[in-house]
């Protein structure tokens, strides 16, 4: 039975590794026509010949999403566009008090103003269509506060909190706003975001494969579900903290420091 996505025009940002290559090969074998977006122009070449192997249309462009006319180019090249996955962003995890201020900027810089200006970049022409959707790839970070991650975490309460509203704002009017709340995925985003620096009960739950994720990613472009949160366990803590956000926190310091301890 044929995708919902067979020859929709999907967007992906931060295409060239992890996540954002894994998604684009998931949309690929859906049937998707593929404009990836990333500033490593080599490597986004590589996947896009994957994808094209696949039998689908696949264009590159090379984009910074921290420049709000970089976006708007990649939407003009792109043209009429089904998909929007807000994928891009990295991490640094320090402690507040020696966070960095540079780095504090270019993770909100890329985390979040690039999915915002890759939104607004595209948002005028689903609005007059009356179809589209945007998924944008967050975190449970974006949920849950955690030690010697704030700066990150900031960038992805910051995305939920733009895609609750957008969703509000876009309600009827024909266009879908969903999330996928990764918890730890297996790519490169640990050459910089360094697992040991997290807090030590986050470390109980096993890191997920990005084809999980972009599993996840296309399906929520086909439904337009509200939210994902992965794996099944993380997804059962965030409820918990939801619900009981001191007892959730409480434990969470409690377990990390019998675990950091022990290692």
């Amino acid at each position: 039975m044929a995708s919902k996505l067979t020859g929709k025009t999907v967007v992906v940002t931060g295409a060239s590794s992890g996540i954002g290559r894994a998604a684009a090969v998931e949309f690929a074998r859906r049937g998707a026509d593929l404009v990836l977006a990333a500033r490593r122009g080599e490597l986004l070449e590589e996947v896009a010949q994957e994808c094209r192997k696949l039998g689908v249309e696949c264009r590159t462009v090379v984009t910074d999403v921290t420049l709000r006319a970089d976006c708007e180019h990649l939407i003009d090249i792109a043209g009429s566009v089904d998909v929007l996955v807000n994928n891009a962003g990295f991490a640094i995890f320090d402690p507040i008090e020696s966070a960095r201020p540079d780095d504090l900027t270019s993770m909100m810089q890329t985390n979040y103003f690039g999915a915002v200006w890759c939104t607004q970049a595209v948002l005028p022409q689903m609005l007059a269509r009356g179809t589209g959707t945007i998924v944008n790839v967050a975190s449970i970070a974006g949920i849950m506060g955690y030690a010697r991650m704030g700066g990150y975490c900031a960038t992805k309460f910051a995305m939920i909190g733009f895609s609750e509203t957008l969703r509000d704002e876009v309600a009827g009017r024909g266009v879908r706003v969903a999330m996928v709340c990764p918890g730890t995925v297996e790519t490169d985003f640990f050459v910089k975001a360094e697992r040991g620096k997290m807090p030590g009960a986050s470390r109980l739950i096993l890191a997920i494969k990005p084809e999980h994720v972009a599993r996840a990613i296309a399906n929520a472009a086909e439904d337009g579900r509200y939210r994902r949160i992965l794996p099944l366990g993380a997804a059962m803590y965030m409820r918990f903290k939801e619900l009981f956000p001191r007892l959730a926190h409480m434990l969470m310091r409690r377990v990390s420091a019998v675990v950091e301890t022990k290692s």
